[in-house]
């Protein structure tokens, strides 16, 4: 079959969106739904466009994707993000999940889960980081104790994305104690509904409750529900990271900070910053910094397309992405003024209310960026080691 062209591939998914993509997907839409319905309608949403092939499309062919080229993700997330178009509710387990059960999954676990994460039959969420091991994920305590042909796990895990609307859990596990740090890890492929899982949900400052706490007390999990070797799971967990990390990572970050920078933008010139010097040079800054963002992630591309992989830039780009995403709704804060401590601001405006309320929902939100996806001390670390040469303090 030849080779779709990037220009081809777009026009083709535009033309999809266009005869799928229904009003009740739209975004006001979608938040307007409780928790549960919005799964729900998400689910039915990704089912079909996995039906399209428009899910996973970095997959192998093979296994249910379209091996889209790095131009071809790009597009993909810009007609996406063009269309308003919402991601896939399973996205954590197409993205984080599916390389490495490609990779090191056998053709048993591949046939058995690869399908379902595609159609969002089955949501994923992941247990990595633990209450004294986040940053240092390789001190992680959760033990699997070998018994008979099952695994028994013990030990909890923290800060748990949608684990309590995930059918499946890819857990690292400490599987020999005798062994230092990561060299007695495993993964394991754990069933949520098995008995002895338990879920609580972390609320956040914003009201939400996307993270949580999962409890694993004498959970029993099938030997064949090991990926890759035993005690071989820090190679896969790395894989998972560089994943959460990858292209469509960056091209998304890129697009979401350059809606984020015209909101505010637009919020600016309603309240009045141009006649205000020292407001004119904040939003001024944000925009510089928003430009200058864009331009070291396609440094980043353009390596990726002329040598097929990334280096050390990707701490670059979550470190200043840190920043200018903690900075935006920090201005955008300040010209809200007193109206910024009501969380529904009121006025007759209802989409303008709706607009007001996300920059401070986004605010909130912000604080986490300097921990998630790799905290901000970490990323200076690797940034002074790799790129400037410095010697580990």
């Amino acid at each position: 079959m030849p080779e779709t062209s990037t220009e081809e591939f777009r026009a083709e998914l535009r033309e999809w969106l266009g005869r799928h993509l229904s009003p009740d997907l739209a975004p006001e839409r979608l938040a307007s739904l409780d928790d549960a319905s919005r799964v729900e309608r998400l689910r039915r949403w990704q089912a079909e466009m996995a039906a399209g092939r428009w899910v996973g499309i970095t997959w192998p062919e093979q296994w249910g994707g379209r091996g889209a080229t790095i131009p071809q993700q790009i597009a993909y997330l810009e007609e996406m993000s063009a269309a308003g178009a919402p991601t896939a509710v399973g996205s954590l387990g197409i993205g984080i999940l599916g390389p490495p059960l490609i990779a090191y999954g056998n053709d048993e676990q591949k046939r058995r889960f690869a399908r379902r994460v595609l159609t969002g039959e089955d949501l994923w969420c992941f247990g990595f980081s633990e209450p004294g091991a986040g940053s240092d994920l390789a001190s992680l305590r959760t033990s699997a104790v070998r018994e008979g042909d099952d695994f028994v796990v013990n030990g909890q895990k923290v800060w748990t994305t949608l684990a309590h609307h995930a059918d499946w859990c890819m857990l690292l596990a400490r599987t020999d104690p005798s062994k230092p740090r990561a060299k007695g890890v495993s993964c394991l492929l754990v069933d949520m509904r098995s008995p002895g899982v338990s879920v609580r949900p972390l609320r956040q400052m914003t009201g939400e409750a996307d993270f949580n706490e999962v409890f694993f007390e004498n959970v029993r999990v099938p030997r064949e529900n090991l990926l890759g070797d035993l005690d071989g799971g820090w190679a896969i967990a790395t894989s998972a990271l560089q994943n959460e990390r990858g292209i469509l990572y960056v091209v998304e970050m890129q697009i979401q900070l350059k809606q984020a920078r015209d909101r505010l933008i637009e919020l600016a010139r309603e309240r009045g910053a141009s006649t205000d010097p020292l407001r004119r040079q904040q939003a001024a800054r944000l925009w510089i910094e928003a430009e200058v963002f864009g331009l070291t992630c396609r440094r980043t591309l353009d390596k990726l397309l002329r040598m097929g992989m990334p280096g050390p830039e990707a701490s670059i780009i979550k470190l200043h992405w840190t920043d200018v995403t903690q900075g935006m709704p920090e201005f955008g804060m300040s010209l809200l003024g007193c109206e910024g401590l009501l969380y529904d601001t009121p006025g007759p405006d209802t989409g303008r209310a709706r607009a007001e309320e996300a920059m401070q929902r986004g605010f909130l939100q912000a604080r986490a960026a300097s921990i998630a996806s790799g905290t901000s001390e970490i990323m200076r670390g690797i940034i002074a080691m790799q790129v400037l040469g410095l010697p580990r303090g």
